[in-house]
């Protein structure tokens, strides 16, 4: 399927429905041959090259075989459409987790970070990842790229570390040992957090 390269012709072909409305941009969503997509325009004309951007980032996340974003199909001059994500925003529900599943989508979070990190994609949230972060089932989905930096490496998990402090799993000396060390030895530290995350009561 070609798409036009502007989003009015885009909706005038596709007809697709508005899934939500956040503070930059707008979600469509539409199907086509039984599949479901999501589509991202911006609200203004000057943010459009920040969506750009965030197209090149899930461009370049999708060549390296990132599969916990959103997969993009296609990118436009002021749209971008991506496979959709069905899930549960971590946010609404991290407080019914257990202990134990909660802990288990925080492992899962670090290593998504250090994954970002060693590709260079700096994410620039993971100090309140729970805020554009989808659940479903076991699987955790990172979405909305927008203040995404390319060639930005090591910095989304020293964020990260802040984060754990904020739900007890680390104190704040050992987040700053943790992470003054983390551009010399960046695995060794992801280590030495996943035990502090696995033996956290």
């Amino acid at each position: 399927m070609v798409f036009p390269e502007r989003f009015e012709n885009f909706k005038e072909l596709f007809n697709p429905s508005l899934f939500a409305e956040g503070y930059r941009g707008l979600i469509y969503t539409f199907t086509l041959n039984g599949e479901k997509y999501a589509v991202k325009t911006p609200q203004e004309e000057k943010l459009i090259p920040t969506f750009q951007k965030e197209a090149r980032i899930l461009e370049y996340l999708k060549s390296c075989g990132v599969s916990f974003v959103p997969q993009l199909v296609f990118a436009g001059e002021d749209y971008f459409i991506y496979r959709f994500i069905e899930g549960e925003p971590f946010k609404k529900i991290q407080k019914q987790l257990t202990p134990e599943k909660f802990r288990y989508f925080l492992r899962k979070l670090l290593v998504a970070a250090y994954l970002l990190d060693k590709l260079g994609v700096f994410k620039n949230e993971f100090q309140r990842p729970f805020t554009n972060v989808l659940i479903k089932d076991k699987n955790l989905y990172l979405i909305d790229f927008e203040r995404g930096q390319l060639n930005k490496y090591w910095k989304n998990v020293p964020q990260y570390l802040q984060y754990l402090i904020a739900v007890g799993v680390l104190n704040k000396e050992e987040a700053i040992h943790l992470g003054k060390f983390y551009k010399q030895n960046p695995e060794q530290v992801v280590k030495e957090t996943l035990k502090k995350l696995y033996s956290t009561s």
